[in-house]
């Protein structure tokens, strides 16, 4: 039986897209001439750099539609329909957005020490993920467990990844907690939704925010603690994959106490090395 296969030259030109997105925001960056839109008080700035970062997330979701859209086997198990859209997949625009998002937030914390070294590897790794996020979705949606279970592990492996990263990017920013903690909450959120949906694992918008606002809880502790925005991503992060995993076993109606407990435990472990880590 033949497998079928992505159309390559769709997805490579997206990755082409976005190289040459994220190169004319760099190249902004490092011009005295980018208009910031200030709303005064203490509301963070937006750069003219964001709005073009926005839009190739908009780009980058437009093509996962378009990619999809044309696998053979029935998918109806993750279309929904979002405000006047209908039969759209939501849940396949998160990574490829938040891809984006995070390579440009997260590595251009390093601009001060590696230099235009950061321009470059941006480019190499947000184009690169994008790849294999578009084609992992794409076979995500093979009915043989042998394909698709694969990419289901390279897509949570991946939507991890991403969120350490952002999580990363936003306590480095210290803004005020309700920004902070908002910011966290919405991409916990998105990331939930979309890696339960993934995995065939429905879960709703509504019950996926609910969840990303209790993570964002930990930021008014966190903004209190002094730590490094590596030990504080860690922790965030490692209290999103004990939430995705408890609620992805409730969606299914498998939870039970021991899976509780070991979710748990494992969490408790990793955000106990944190922080015995910062106070070395």
């Amino acid at each position: 039986m033949q497998i079928p296969q992505p159309r390559y030259e769709q997805i490579v030109t997206m990755a082409f897209v976005n190289a040459i997105g994220l190169a004319v925001v760099f190249l902004m960056d490092s011009s005295p001439v980018n208009a910031r839109f200030v709303f005064g008080g203490d509301v963070p700035e937006i750069s003219l750099s964001w709005v073009i970062i926005g839009t190739l997330v908009a780009l980058a979701a437009i093509a996962t539609e378009w990619i999809c859209r044309i696998h053979p086997h029935p998918h109806a198990w993750i279309v929904r329909s979002v405000g006047p859209l209908r039969n759209v997949t939501p849940a396949l625009w998160v990574l490829p957005g938040l891809n984006i998002i995070a390579a440009y937030a997260f590595l251009k914390l390093f601009n001060p020490v590696l230099g235009s070294t950061v321009f470059l590897v941006t480019l190499v790794v947000s184009s690169g993920t994008l790849v294999v996020i578009l084609v992992a979705q794409y076979f995500n949606f093979h009915r043989q467990a042998e394909i698709h279970m694969p990419a289901q592990i390279v897509l949570h492996v991946i939507g991890y990844i991403i969120a350490f990263s952002i999580f990363s990017a936003i306590y480095y920013t210290r803004y005020r907690t309700l920004y902070s903690a908002t910011m966290v909450a919405l991409v916990a959120g998105a990331l939930i939704y979309a890696l339960l949906n993934l995995q065939r694992r429905p879960v709703s918008v509504g019950i996926a925010l609910i969840a990303g606002f209790g993570i964002a809880e930990l930021m008014w502790a966190l903004n209190y603690w002094q730590t490094t925005f590596l030990l504080a991503g860690v922790v965030l992060l490692a209290v999103l994959y004990v939430v995705i995993g408890i609620l992805g076993h409730a969606c299914i109606g498998q939870l039970n106490r021991r899976l509780i407990l070991e979710y748990g435990l494992v969490g408790s472990v990793l955000i106990g090395s944190v922080a015995f880590l910062s106070l070395q």
